[in-house]
């Protein structure tokens, strides 16, 4: 990405259609493009955070992370002439909004005061006051799409400590996961101020030695991703552990201690094609481990100096990919990594991504880790998947925001499970894609187009099947839909129930306050989700009734035998 993509008609054509439900202007929905793709929320977790209204008292978005204890304080302002650029005016703005969170009290007061229901909402929820009670700390974060001018450099040199991301910035931590991975072409290592360590381990040869950063950044794939194809995870955005990596890459007395602290990198390459005292040659290469590393790097590379050395670990595999895959599950091993990150070797997921691939006779790619590629099919995200079959299978919409447990926590219950095959897999993901096409019908925009509707509509359309004889016996012989030929009845059925059940949810909700309904606590509550979709399905029986035929009869009875060739 280039600063001039973040330009306003290209980057609102190009980027922010996706946003236009979730916001109503080309600020809210780059602030939502930004929190999910730099700050690497989940777009749930990015609605959460918004609060841009009228009365928003200058704070466009609050995200507390209890990781690292700091709760962000987030303002963005936008600009559609493409020669616009960011002066101190509008930092200095923020400088005095962000006084409201100078003591707790001062939370407190403003909770009370404001005439934003979504901040007061979003405070409360998180408990600001009191995680700033107990010593969490506060970072200020100003977005921009325009480049910083030198009155903004000036000012942010001596203002509170705001992390400033105008287009430069962005456009630099901008990983493009389309981009096509793999470096194939020569590269060579500094080797001229160090000591090289050679180990023969027989399969494969390898090489130890520090390297300087400056040199390290002359990879290609760094920005892009396609550098890490085979790590276990790619970069993890703002995270603790980068933060504390960038913090010691501005220390610059710190940067000779930096070997120090630091795993250094594993870097596979296919051969090494000459040595000398300076230099190492090598051809086509991976970073296995070090994504995190060499993105905080870059992020500051104005701040390196020739002192910052970082510790290469370079193994010459020779096209040996089970050594690979073996060499980079291992070394992941070593860090602090969730086991979720390493369910892509899980023996469960890789039968799931075979069935997937049978299923829908090549049509379709059960994706087990980002940046695959799998161009021209489509793509069912592991974890997207086990929110649905945790939200329509297991029936636990309020559950759905707490993805981080898909992989981990929650493994074994969601996918575990003999019925869990990639014929239901595959007939669940389309059935709930079909979800969207009754988005539209809800009365309350900013509820419709919040992630976690979404499994809450699919939770009640499920109910509502599982409450038919007919349909009950449809949903727990997915398999044989799918086999049959009988997927698209399915769907389209699916679609229609969902479209009589949102109608049906607006009653629900309509004497809800647009402004007082605060939809992104009461999805979360199995109290509310039990009894509005209890309430759908008791509409719906009435509706039945009155009707004297249910729909389900004739949709669903003839679906587990072969339907008739036309």
């Amino acid at each position: 990405m280039k600063p001039s993509d973040l330009q306003y008609q290209n980057f609102s054509e190009d980027h922010l259609k996706y946003y236009e439900h979730r916001a109503a202007d080309f600020s809210g929905r780059f602030l939502r493009w930004f929190l999910e793709n730099i700050f690497r929320l989940d777009p749930q977790d990015a609605d959460d955070a918004s609060v841009d209204a009228k009365h928003d008292k200058g704070i466009d978005a609050i995200y507390v992370d209890d990781v690292s204890e700091t709760i962000y304080i987030l303002q963005a302002k936008t600009q559609s002439k493409d020669k616009a650029t960011l002066g101190d005016t509008d930092l200095k703005s923020f400088v005095g909004t962000l006084v409201q969170f100078d003591t707790p009290d001062s939370v407190g007061q403003l909770a009370a005061e404001t005439k934003n229901e979504r901040l007061r909402q979003a405070l409360e929820r998180q408990s600001v006051q009191d995680k700033l009670k107990s010593g969490y700390t506060i970072e200020p974060v100003f977005i921009t799409n325009v480049l910083a001018n030198k009155d903004a450099i000036t000012y942010l040199a001596k203002a509170k400590d705001i992390e400033l991301y105008d287009a430069e910035r962005i456009a630099d931590e901008y990983i493009d996961l389309e981009v096509d991975g793999g470096i194939e072409e020569t590269f060579y290592f500094d080797v001229s101020d160090t000591d090289v360590i050679e180990y023969d381990a027989g399969g494969a040869s390898a090489r130890i030695f520090l390297a300087p950063a400056l040199n390290l950044l002359k990879m290609t794939g760094i920005s892009d991703g396609r550098l890490f194809e085979q790590n276990v995870r790619l970069s993890l955005g703002n995270t603790k552990v980068n933060r504390s990596l960038r913090k010691s890459i501005r220390t610059k007395g710190e940067h000779s201690n930096f070997p120090l602290y630091h795993n250094g990198i594993n870097v596979l390459c296919e051969s090494i094609i000459k040595e000398s005292d300076d230099k190492i040659n090598i051809k086509n290469y991976v970073v296995v481990n070090g994504a995190q590393s060499l993105t905080s790097l870059m992020a500051e590379k104005g701040r390196i100096s020739d002192d910052l050395k970082i510790l290469v670990k370079l193994i010459e595999v020779k096209g040996n990919t089970a050594l690979s895959q073996r060499i980079t599950t291992n070394s992941n091993n070593q860090n602090a990594i969730k086991a979720r990150d390493l369910k892509s070797n899980h023996n469960i997921q890789q039968r799931i991504k075979a069935e997937v691939e049978k299923a829908s006779a090549g049509k379709a790619a059960y994706e087990i880790k980002q940046g695959e590629k799998n161009k021209g099919k489509k793509i069912i995200s592991n974890e997207n998947a086990g929110l649905i079959l945790l939200s329509m299978d297991l029936e636990q919409p309020w559950n759905c925001h707490q993805k981080y447990k898909v992989m981990d926590d929650l493994h074994s219950d969601i996918f575990g499970r003999p019925g869990v095959t990639g014929e239901r897999v595959l007939a669940l993901w389309d059935s709930f894609q079909a979800i969207s096409d009754s988005l539209s019908e809800l009365e309350n925009t900013a509820f419709a187009y919040y992630t976690l509707t979404r499994y809450f509509l699919a939770y009640a359309v499920v109910r509502i099947i599982r409450d038919n004889p007919a349909g009950a016996e449809v949903m727990a012989n997915l398999g044989t839909v799918v086999r049959t030929g009988n997927l698209p009845r399915f769907v389209e059925a699916f679609s229609g129930l969902a479209k009589a059940a949102a109608n049906d949810l607006n009653a629900e909700i309509v004497a809800e306050d647009d402004e007082q309904f605060d939809h992104k606590n009461e999805l979360k509550s199995a109290k509310w989700c039990n009894k509005t979709s209890a309430r759908i399905l008791a509409q719906y029986k009435k509706d039945v009734q009155r009707k004297r035929a249910d729909p389900i009869d004739q949709l669903f009875s003839k679906m587990l035998v072969k339907a008739p060739k036309a």
